[in-house]
């Protein structure tokens, strides 16, 4: 259902361009082409992925609840289960915050299942459509919490949480990276005793600035809607929700990745992002891809460039062993 109104989306918005200087009115504004980049370049796949053999695969197992809401996860972990206590990613789908689903990273979380017996789960976290910030982010708050709560019995470390996204799903979890124990963005989706904390990030082509992206009139609409309000009635939402700001010593090592030739979210957005984390004395690391567009790493070849990119940092910081690795035992 979401896939048919992403196409949908797109014609109408492609015909109302083509249509415009026909009809002598004003030219495709850039919020348009921002959005319409996002639309063409990012990938939520409606299939069921392709799993590995020794790979389990279950989609939108519940997580938590709030209010009537189920908090879903796509879940990936291998059959056999590593005897060494494992690492766990966090992913966040892109899509401007109002479109997307958690399948734009099931690639990358059956590669780390498969290969290291990480846990990997995707979320389907609220969209804006259905609730403004706060409730993206508590939802992705609430996944790290079920993560440490089934910790022992699902045999995983729980100071090895890693959180991965992609556009507005990187803007999210720079926002988990930069606000633990900032107690308003915890919601109520369970697991409360539970810490939210992340010990590392991978962000590809995220917003980290919201007030560049009106700049740049970037992304307009999708910001107001996400945020419930224009920079005008609300300057001090767009604060809050530019994690540049919040940036402290203790945000956990960072990699951040993204293309030069980005017309939704300008590259300049990570650079500076990676900037102000070495002037607070963070571990970081930045990656640009020369020409690459708006959510570039969904298809081949970057999406193996970026994946083995994305293998390098997350392996030397977890210390992680191939599943394969002879030295590595595994228990069903």
């Amino acid at each position: 259902m979401k896939d048919s109104i992403i196409k949908l989306s797109i014609a109408v918005l492609t015909l109302c361009a083509a249509l415009q200087p026909a009809f002598g009115q004003k030219k495709e504004t850039e919020p348009d082409r921002a959005y319409l980049e996002s639309l063409r370049t990012e990938v939520h796949p409606t299939t069921m992925p392709d799993v590995s053999e020794n790979v389990y695969f279950q989609a939108n197992v519940i997580i938590g609840r709030t209010g009537e809401h189920n908090i879903t996860a796509d879940v990936f972990t291998p059959k056999k289960i590593p005897d060494k206590a494992r690492p766990a990613i966090v992913f966040l789908h892109g899509g401007a915050w109002k479109f997307g689903l958690p399948s734009q990273f099931h690639y990358q979380a059956n590669y780390f299942a498969e290969k290291y017996g990480s846990f990997a789960i995707s979320v389907d976290y609220r969209l804006s459509g259905t609730a403004p910030f706060p409730a993206a982010l508590q939802d992705a708050k609430c996944a790290v919490r079920w993560i440490r709560a089934n910790a022992e019995k699902l045999n995983i470390n729980p100071e090895q949480i890693a959180i991965c996204g992609g556009s507005a799903g990187g803007h999210l979890a720079s926002m988990v990276a930069t606000t633990a124990g900032v107690k308003e963005y915890e919601g109520d989706g369970g697991w409360q005793n539970f810490p939210s904390h992340v010990n590392l990030a991978v962000i590809f082509n995220g917003a980290f600035d919201m007030w560049d992206l009106v700049e740049k009139k970037g992304q307009i609409d999708a910001i107001k809607q996400f945020i419930g309000a224009g920079p005008e009635q609300a300057p001090e939402k767009y604060d809050e929700l530019s994690s540049i700001k919040r940036v402290h010593s203790k945000v956990p090592p960072t990699l951040l990745l993204h293309g030069t030739a980005d017309k939704s979210v300008s590259h300049e957005q990570s650079v500076a992002f990676f900037s102000r984390l070495k002037q607070a004395g963070c571990d970081a690391e930045l990656e640009l891809y020369k020409d690459k567009p708006h959510g570039w790493f969904n298809n081949e070849p970057d999406r193996t460039i970026t994946i083995k990119r994305m293998e390098d940092f997350i392996v030397l910081r977890f210390k992680l062993q191939q599943k394969n690795d002879p030295a590595e035992k595994t228990k069903d």
